[in-house]
């Protein structure tokens, strides 16, 4: 009897393991973020709950979190609105950068994107 309790238990907890902890059905916290020495930027998003959002006039620091179950395809772009500096901008999920991108000059775009 006990050997059946315990073969029993091994299989709950398999099957728990292999369908209830899939990437499909996790929440994760997702964030993008833009920062730069230039501070002046106009930001596109999509793949967010909101859809496309376009910002403008923010300032290094910026960043849009929420929370999403699975996965989708992301898109993130911010321009550097002045003359010289630099802009990064990236995709977070629960704490680890999935992609980065940075670039250098006047006026320059740095964009990223993937399915995440």
């Amino acid at each position: 009897m006990k050997l059946r309790i315990k073969i029993l238990a091994a299989i709950v907890v398999i099957f728990i393991a292999i369908t209830g902890c899939s990437k499909e059905s996790m929440q994760s916290n997702y964030q993008y973020e833009v920062s730069g020495s230039a501070g002046d930027y106009s930001i596109t998003c999509e793949g967010a709950p909101s859809g496309t959002v376009q910002y403008s006039n923010v300032g290094s620091g910026w960043a849009y979190k929420w929370t999403q179950t699975g996965t989708r395809w992301l898109y993130m772009s911010a321009q550097n609105n002045t003359g010289s500096g630099t802009v990064t901008v990236k995709i977070i999920r629960d704490g680890k950068v999935l992609a980065q991108q940075t670039s250098s000059g006047a006026y320059v775009i740095a964009t990223v994107d993937g399915t995440y």
